[in-house]
């Protein structure tokens, strides 16, 4: 397992179960969206499942959005706060092209529905091929940042969403 799946174990910020599933997700390149807020822990799971991802493949953070989003050599793009971008349009574009996989935050400054954006990427193509894995990240009663559930989402062939709660 990834050292800094294992750190995050060690903090009890995941489970080991919930780090062999996200470590699985990536190596068959399902697209994930982490959420939450800053203070809840999202920015070192981005890292962290960034890291994994490098482990299993080509990974390009996406700074310059034309010049990166042209890399046709990446197995990943991780997309963490890019400044004056319209968010969910950036996500619909890469989320619709099927050869791309993402790892990315939607967190509280971002406001659009998750679930109505990957509604929208199956009207564009008509491509329900994907798999999504929604992770939300929480602080508990006792301030300890961890994830607090992860579900598998995948359109059918009609384009509803099914979704499956680890």
């Amino acid at each position: 397992m990834n050292q800094m799946l294992k750190k995050l174990i060690d903090q009890e910020f995941m489970t080991q179960t919930q780090a062999e599933y996200l470590e699985t997700a990536i190596t068959n390149k399902d697209n994930i969206i982490i959420s939450g807020h800053r203070g809840h822990g999202i920015l070192p799971l981005l890292a962290t499942l960034g890291s994994v991802a490098q482990g299993v493949g080509k990974l390009k953070p996406v700074r310059n959005i034309e010049k990166d989003l042209n890399d046709d050599s990446a197995d990943y793009y991780m997309i963490g706060d890019l400044k004056d971008v319209d968010y969910p349009s950036l996500l619909l574009n890469i989320l619709a092209n099927e050869k791309v996989s993402i790892i990315t935050l939607k967190d509280a400054d971002h406001s659009f529905s998750v679930m109505k954006l990957l509604s929208d990427v199956y009207k564009t193509n008509n491509e329900s091929t994907k798999t999504y894995q929604l992770i939300e990240c929480i602080k508990d009663a006792d301030d300890l940042k961890k994830i607090a559930k992860i579900v598998k989402a995948v359109q059918n062939d009609q384009g509803k969403l099914e979704r499956t709660t680890l």
